[in-house]
């Protein structure tokens, strides 16, 4: 249903017939409320948070919504023939530079869409449209001083690529054509080259909550990590991360999966994209620095060492900001959302973006240098900063690191449970066994990853130094 389609629908309704949730208290503000659910804005603070409920919730808050917007300005240079948000509050309490509205009170927001403004009027209680001209004169009687008119960009709307199946849709030197299978398969070629690449099989499970695009193991092709490659460079740390490689991606350096609460997840260390500092962020901020990145991914630019979606008119949205999800998690869903928009229904640009990735992998061994270096970078940090200082690992094999990590990694089991096993009179065995009634098979490919490494040498022989955070 489009923002048109939902906004006629909500035209006389009480906030009681849109929010799904709990928050229909007719003695607060519903103005940000109503537009944030007609927009699908559920970024915090939203209603869900606020008012509990099991429905998606939608923000509350005008100056939270005005500082998401990706492009504001003053109404009277508003384009009019576009869908956009309308905001009236005091004209000196808005910075449109820094893109800050001061939280008063005497504030406002609605949608303009087709010369009208749809928007919640509190006193009624319901929602209502009128002219933009009768929006601001309506707010100039009512609240005090002088008022200001903005327009603001609906939020995440400069995060949708014009995707099209032929390639032609985003300005980009790297450009696919994607073509879809009636049995769900995806698939895609550079534009002048002859043939087509698997991409990824749909799936749309809602018991499980699975939405996406995933590689099925009989499926998997490409390129793969070895630990032999790069043992000369970051020594023991190759072996480690081709042990939990082997149980997330068999190794393969272009696995990808758009179906699950990360929204993306790429790689053969299966980095995801929702956490902040963190995995698939960090492995993009390496990849900014390559030749080729531009290339494939001509909207990014980095800004002061955080990545940005960048307009062709300059208007620059931070894919780094941070927002509380309805798990209580710490999120970077803007970043998320430019790789895949929405959940439901699987589209074209999270196909596009894990084509560009694939192709790029498949093409460039800087890049795939880049997933080590990034895999590598995370792993040694969390031994050091975490494992080492809540478990006694000092001094252990490599053989129980390298279990451990995979065990974190996954976060099949707690440091509690794991402290205990490692005081076990067999630690390797009791570690593999973590949790063995609901992970036997993650539990299995690990045991079979770890023998293979210990028959060729590369497991068993060192021991880990928490002080210098090496294997010696």
């Amino acid at each position: 249903m489009t923002i048109a389609t939902r906004l006629d629908a909500a035209l006389g309704k009480n906030i009681n017939k849109i929010c799904e949730n709990k928050f229909h208290d007719p003695a607060a503000n519903h103005c940000a409320h109503f537009v944030s659910h007609i927009c699908g804005l559920t970024f915090s603070f939203n209603c869900k948070q606020f008012a509990g409920g099991n429905k998606p919730g939608a923000n509350v808050r005008v100056h939270e919504v005005f500082a998401q917007c990706p492009r504001v300005g003053r109404w009277a240079d508003a384009d009019l023939a576009k869908t956009q948000l309308i905001f009236v509050t005091l004209a000196s309490n808005v910075d449109l530079a820094r893109k800050e509205m001061v939280n008063i009170p005497q504030k406002h927001i609605g949608v303009y869409h087709g010369g009208k403004v749809y928007h919640y009027s509190n006193t009624a209680d319901q929602v209502t449209s009128e002219s933009p001209d009768s929006f601001f004169a309506k707010f100039q009687a009512l609240y005090a001083g002088n008022q200001g008119l903005f327009f603001g960009w609906i939020p995440g709307e400069d995060l949708r690529l014009h995707v099209q199946p032929d390639g032609a849709g985003v300005s980009a030197a790297k450009k696919f054509e994607l073509q879809r299978a009636d049995d769900g398969w995806w698939k895609a070629r550079l534009v002048g080259d002859s043939d087509f690449f698997r991409v990824g099989k749909e799936v749309d499970d809602a018991r499980k909550k699975y939405h996406g695009i995933f590689m099925p193991g009989s499926q998997y092709w490409g390129q793969q990590f070895r630990a032999a490659d790069y043992l000369p460079s970051i020594g023991s740390w190759a072996t480690l991360l081709e042990v939990t490689g082997a149980c997330e991606s068999e190794n393969h350096f272009n696995l990808i999966n758009t179906y699950d609460r990360a929204k993306f997840t790429f790689g053969f260390y299966q980095l995801a994209a929702h956490t902040p500092r963190d995995n698939l962020i960090l492995f993009f901020h390496r990849l900014a620095s390559l030749p080729a990145f531009k290339d494939y991914f001509p909207e990014l630019e980095m800004r002061g060492g955080r990545l940005f979606r960048v307009d062709t008119a300059g208007a620059a949205t931070d894919l780094e900001q941070e927002f509380t999800a309805s798990n209580g998690e710490q999120q970077i869903m803007l970043f998320m959302n430019y790789l895949n928009p929405q959940r439901v229904p699987i589209d074209q640009q999270e196909v596009l973006q894990a084509a560009r990735l694939i192709h790029w992998n498949e093409h460039d061994p800087a890049m795939r240098l880049a997933q080590v270096r990034t895999a590598a970078e995370i792993l040694q940090k969390k031994m050091s900063a975490r494992y080492a200082r809540k478990l006694p690992i000092d001094g252990k094999s490599d053989t129980i690191c390298a279990i451990v990590a995979d065990i974190f990694h996954q976060g099949r089991s707690t440091f509690a449970v794991v402290k205990d096993l490692l005081g076990r009179p067999d630690p390797v065995q009791a570690l593999l066994k973590v949790n063995d009634a609901a992970w036997s098979g993650r539990n299995n490919r690990l045991r079979k990853a770890v023998d293979a490494a210990i028959a060729d040498g590369r497991l068993g022989r060192k021991r880990y130094a928490a002080a210098t955070n090496e294997f010696v």
